[in-house]
């Protein structure tokens, strides 16, 4: 046998195995990510849903005898369960009587600018992620229109909102398309909306990691202009349409994160507790 057969053969068998591999990985993908599942808000107490809204339970239960706003799940006891959606309507119900504008609906005002947090630290496990989740999430929940930004390419954010990188996104999606070098397209295309009311969420994967390999060759062409200010620009784009953007970024000082510091109005850095 010869070597180019030898060669050959031993291609052939790479490429089976490689093959083979890439199967079983989809496959267990599939079972741990069922390509059809999706998330959802679980309802909440008739005290919970008051305490979001700033209400006593009892002024809810009165809207809810004079047929006012949406009608509460029952079960059991007696017990009323509202919907995410549910509180959303009220909050709009609610806001058409406040003494003063924003009572119930706290969003921007004349003059207001979009407020743009960055949620970051250079060190895995210190609640980054989980952190800004929870924050974009609270704000959604009190009222605020907001857009959740995965810049990590790790992509829990992603996860986390019922998004799954391994299926979702295998034709692009991310930030990185609206803030390329090259056919960046408008960032209302990578928008999407999630299953909490007033929450959007652009998310992330591996693809992300295009802009830091990208940037260094554009910045040595002359073509990059000023890099820092690629999601700023992009974010411009739907200013009037949130009243805060909560950006997860990467845990390293890449270029990502350097855009990302640049387009912020607030910085949370999230520390690991300790004693002492």
């Amino acid at each position: 046998m010869s070597r180019a057969d030898t060669q050959e053969d031993l291609n052939a068998v790479i490429r089976q195995h490689s093959e083979l591999l890439a199967a079983q990985l989809h496959s267990q993908r599939e079972s741990l990510f069922p390509p059809d599942a999706s998330k959802s808000m679980r309802k909440f107490t008739s005290g919970e849903a008051a305490a979001l809204l700033g209400v006593n339970d009892s002024y809810l239960r009165k809207l809810h005898l004079d047929g006012k706003g949406p009608s509460p799940e029952v079960s059991s006891g007696n017990r009323r369960h509202y919907s995410a959606e549910d509180i959303h309507n009220l909050r709009i119900l609610l806001e058409k009587t406040a003494r003063k504008p924003g009572d119930y609906l706290p969003g921007r005002r004349a003059g207001d600018h979009l407020q743009i947090i960055g949620v970051m630290n250079f060190k895995g496990g210190s609640g980054k992620t989980t952190s800004a989740a929870h924050l974009a999430q609270r704000l959604a929940l009190t009222g605020y229109r907001v857009l959740a930004i995965d810049l990590d390419p790790q992509a829990s954010l992603t996860a986390l909102h019922g998004v799954q990188p391994e299926f979702d996104l295998l034709d692009g999606g991310t930030l990185y398309d609206a803030i390329r070098y090259e056919d960046p397209v408008p960032i209302s295309n990578i928008i999407r909306r999630t299953y909490i009311p007033n929450l959007d969420l652009i998310p992330g994967n591996l693809e992300l990691m295009e802009f830091e390999h990208e940037t260094p060759r554009a910045l040595a062409q002359g073509n990059a202009g000023l890099f820092f200010f690629r999601v700023k620009e992009a974010l411009a784009q739907v200013d009037d349409q949130y009243d805060v953007v909560v950006i997860d970024c990467p845990p390293q000082l890449g270029f990502l994160t350097m855009s990302a510091l640049s387009a912020a109005t607030g910085v949370l850095v999230t520390i690991h507790p300790a004693f002492g």
